[in-house]
């Protein structure tokens, strides 16, 4: 992943922080940015469609429903962990000037 403003690689560590996928800054111009939707779609497609074959693979193989559901769970972590540097594409967020604070 490279940042759309600077060019210079961003890290795949700045994509698992607490603030998840809606806070991304970029170390060096510190920018920040969000991923392009159809690159954040197709993350989750790949995530979500790999890990219902491996459940219905261990469901075939007759495993115990527990252990169709945990690995449907690891299975999807997995893919979207690996999947998500390699991916997402970055675009820059856009900042209001004046924030308005609702409440």
């Amino acid at each position: 992943m490279t940042c759309p403003q600077c060019h210079e690689h961003v890290p795949a560590g700045a994509l698992f922080t607490s603030t998840g996928l809606s806070h991304i800054v970029c170390e060096k111009c510190a920018t920040h940015l969000k991923p392009k939707p159809f690159s954040a779609i197709l993350v989750f497609v790949l995530s979500f469609g790999l890990a219902e074959l491996a459940m219905l693979g261990l469901k075939k193989f007759g495993a115990a429903y527990w252990m169709t559901f945990v690995g449907f769970f690891v299975v999807f972590a997995a893919v979207f962990i690996l999947g998500a540097p390699a991916l997402l594409r970055l675009q820059a967020k856009e900042r209001k000037a004046n924030p308005v604070a609702t409440g």
